[in-house]
């Protein structure tokens, strides 16, 4: 196992097909070895790129997002070993990549910088309640909560711990989760890799 190995797991519902290009784009702009990455898609996407695998998927099986079942879906076919899970309005920042490779591989959930389109801090590093903690501070990691729009996770420990597929959006799959694992996984705060929404959403700090 090693850092230099990714594979990139974007859930849409298929409406944001021109977000989904500027992901990939920031993706191909890392530098990384074609034999390094892999690309899955879980939704409806025409775009045909490098390293790009998509998987058709019924939106209409539940009333909302079907999003546990997707993100399971994209750990279940990962080729790599190193899984970074995003919604499609996430994109990474240059040196997210080299900012990973220069990180210790001891983890089984790893979180980076998040930043809100205004350029705050959007729920990284942080506490279900009250909010963000210092990115140096390992001493909480179970109180701490994952949000679904974007972590990093070992395929291993994922397909031994998956999202709950009894849930949809909107139904704090991330909560539920991040709950049942916080007790026992090595989580790990990664403050040299940064990803940015392509749109602004709340709770910022």
């Amino acid at each position: 196992m090693n850092n230099k190995q990714w594979t990139f797991g974007i859930v849409t519902s298929g409406t944001k097909e021109g977000n989904i290009s500027k992901i990939i784009d920031s993706i191909e702009s890392q530098g990384i070895p074609d034999d390094c990455y892999e690309i899955i898609v879980v939704g409806a996407c025409t775009l045909k790129r490098k390293n790009l695998i998509q998987f058709d998927f019924d939106e209409t099986i539940k009333p909302k997002a079907w999003i546990t079942k997707k993100k399971n879906m994209i750990a279940q076919n990962a080729k790599f070993d190193n899984i970074v899970l995003l919604h499609d309005y996430i994109y990474f920042k240059e040196g997210w990549y080299e900012g990973y490779c220069n990180f210790t591989e001891d983890w089984d959930v790893c979180m980076n910088v998040i930043l809100n389109a205004n350029g705050k801090r959007f729920r990284d590093w942080t506490l279900w309640y009250p909010g963000p903690v210092d990115y140096d501070d390992n001493s909480r990691t179970n109180e701490m909560y994952i949000s679904g729009a974007y972590f990093c996770i070992k395929k291993d420990y994922f397909l031994q711990h998956p999202l709950d597929e009894k849930l949809i959006w909107g139904e704090s799959e991330d909560v539920e989760w991040s709950l049942s694992l916080r007790d026992t996984w090595n989580y790990k705060c990664n403050k040299h890799s940064t990803v940015h929404l392509l749109k602004r959403k709340g709770f910022t700090w």
